[in-house]
Parts: structure tokens; sequence; C-alpha cells
């Protein structure tokens, strides 16, 4: 029976990715910094009870590992980005390694007011990557994150179906 759940758990890994635990994620309101937290073992981030205006989120991501880090080497690191509106999930591809970004939690945000977005944010120490700007029409509004880390299989087989739906964005990456 162990053999079973061992063995049931190791083919579920291969089809889903891990949670990916210490992103940090920022929550700007009018170009300020309003709001910040790292994900948790889970992978999860919400941020509740938002007032009425523009919001954007920003996003750090933690270096991978292994097969989450991997790709075929005759293939040059490219930071890309694909967002899938069907399912509210957006994919990630670069240096740190392969992510898909699960919008949930969300309320008071109309569909046209929300834009995912792929941007390169830069300070003095960190990348932030922008992943998203919405508006908030009432007070009490909220929105979260479950970030997993994935393979690049997994990122591969994501961008291919979206296929014509949205176009993927590149950037060379910075090795």
């Amino acid at each position: 029976m162990n053999l079973f759940v061992v063995l049931f758990f190791s083919i579920l890994n291969i089809f889903i990715g891990k949670p990916a635990e210490n992103t940090e994620v920022y929550l700007e309101k009018g170009g300020q910094l309003i709001a910040f937290q790292a994900t948790g073992e889970k992978g999860k981030v919400s941020f509740k009870h938002l007032n009425e205006g523009s919001y954007k989120l920003l996003l750090i991501f933690p270096q991978q590992e292994g097969k989450y880090m991997k790709e075929k080497p005759k293939h040059e690191t490219m930071t890309k980005a694909t967002y899938n509106p069907k399912n509210k999930t957006y994919y990630y591809q670069g240096t740190e390694g392969f992510f898909s970004i699960k919008f949930i939690d969300i309320s008071r945000i109309r569909s046209e007011n929300f834009s995912a977005i792929f941007r390169e944010e830069r300070d003095e120490e960190d990348k932030f990557n922008a992943i998203a700007e919405f508006g908030i029409h009432n007070a009490g509004g909220s929105i979260g994150v479950f970030v997993e880390a994935i393979t690049a299989a997994q990122f591969k087989k994501a961008a291919d179906k979206i296929g014509q739906d949205i176009s993927t964005q590149s950037i060379r990456g910075i090795k």
C-alpha cells in the first residue's frame, strides 16, 4: 500500500507543480507600495478589504533548482510570459525558473478592468515582475495569487495550449 501511495504522488507531481514558497508579492496603489506578503508553504497570498482605486500587482520569484529550472541547453534563456484568461492563470519563464500564477479570491473587480501585463521594473537591488493591473469599484475588494513552480515542459505545454488566444511576450534573459 505504501508503494502505491508513493507511486501515486510521484506521478501526480509530474503533471502539477509545487507551491512556490517565498515568492514576494507586492501591491501598489497609485504608484505607492501599500502591501507586501511572501507566499508560505502553500504558495498562496491574498489581499482583502481593498478600497476603490487602481492597483498593480508585482512579484519577485524565488530561485528554483533541479527539475524546476532545467530546460534544453540548446535553447537560450528567455524571459517569457503568457496569460490564459479562461482559467485566470499567468505563466512565467525567467532566469529564476518556471512558474504558474493563478489569480484567486477575486471580488469587486470587473473583468474589463483587469489586465494581465508583462513588465520588468527595477530598483537598486531587485527586479520586480509586474503581472497585473486592475481597478476596484467598491470598497471591500480582494485579490489573491497561488504561485507554483512548474517544469519547462509544463510551461511549454501551457503556452502551446493557449496558442492564438494571447501572444507570448519575450525578453532576452539576463544571465
